[in-house]
């Protein structure tokens, strides 16, 4: 009989990883799914209360305070959450894929003249009833950058590297995509564009949110774990899909279509190649071989 023994340092790094990803999930859904209730409820007519679309912005408070309990609980934890906040020294390449949905607008736009017979009138952003006088910030900016900070704390710098040190590079991308989809539940109840979807757009939405996780899992672990990056791509993926639709129904289409394309092809391209050894994993835990 064989006895396979670990290390100590090994064996109690990785309970407090698992201890940390417990208590980080249970924040980031418990206090996500609490605070957008009332604006579920509203839009679902469980309660007479109108519950503005600005009330969206705090759901992004789940998995900040889930990343920042974590840190505060693990010194270790604070300065790997700090050092990937402050990765930004990284090849322009990776800085353009950040960017990558506002780059998409210029293509976007010409598909856009084609499919609808003439040019995305950007002046139709000032005709918005939703982005009119203060409702850019509220319904626009603020969210964007509450949940391109927010949840990038949580998922790509809490809960990716942890996950990839159990889990070879793509099913740990798949398992946090799973997660990631069953956190946006909440959203299904009354966000514009989801509630209001059919079935099938909703699970397509879904499968949408898993590739978007692979693409950031991408940039993540190929600017050695810059939560930076991965926050500036999200902030700029919510501000698109917020102002363009106001322009111009396919213009956000086609834009969305050359992401989920970019994504793709780098999870086809990219997941081949890579090794257990180009993942970040968090310090102290060792990926599998």
């Amino acid at each position: 009989m064989t006895v396979d023994i670990k290390p100590r340092g090994l064996v109690e790094s990785t309970e407090a990883g698992s201890s940390e990803l417990a208590v980080y999930l249970l924040l980031a859904f418990g206090v996500t799914f609490a605070l957008t209730a009332p604006i579920a409820a509203s839009e679902q007519g469980w309660i007479a209360t109108d519950v503005g679309s600005e009330w969206h912005g705090v759901g992004a408070l789940g998995p900040l305070v889930g990343a920042l309990v974590v840190a505060k609980r693990s010194s270790l934890a604070a300065a790997h959450l700090r050092q990937g906040i402050g990765r930004w020294r990284v090849s322009p390449w990776f800085w353009l894929a950040a960017l990558s949905p506002l780059v998409f607008l210029v293509p976007a736009a010409f598909v856009a003249r084609l499919v609808d017979g003439e040019r995305p009138a950007w002046s139709a952003l000032a005709d918005s009833d939703r982005l009119a006088g203060g409702g850019w910030m509220t319904a626009l900016l603020i969210p964007a950058l509450a949940y391109g900070i927010g949840e990038e704390a949580g998922w790509r710098g809490v809960v990716l590297p942890r996950l990839q040190s159990r889990f070879q590079p793509l099913p740990a991308a798949l398992v946090l995509g799973g997660i990631w989809v069953a956190w946006h539940i909440p959203f299904y109840l009354y966000r514009e564009g989801m509630v209001d979807a059919a079935l099938g757009e909703q699970i397509a939405q879904a499968v949408v949110i898993v590739i978007g996780g692979l693409f950031l899992a991408w940039l993540y672990n190929s600017t050695g774990g810059s939560i930076l990056l991965c926050a500036v791509w999200h902030f700029s993926h919510s501000v698109v899909h917020v102002a363009a639709p106001e322009i111009s129904q396919n213009f956000d289409t086609v834009n969305g279509v050359f992401s989920t394309v970019l994504a793709i092809c780098v999870a086809a391209i990219w997941w081949r190649r890579m090794s257990v050894n180009q993942t970040v994993t968090f310090p102290g835990e060792t990926s599998l071989p």
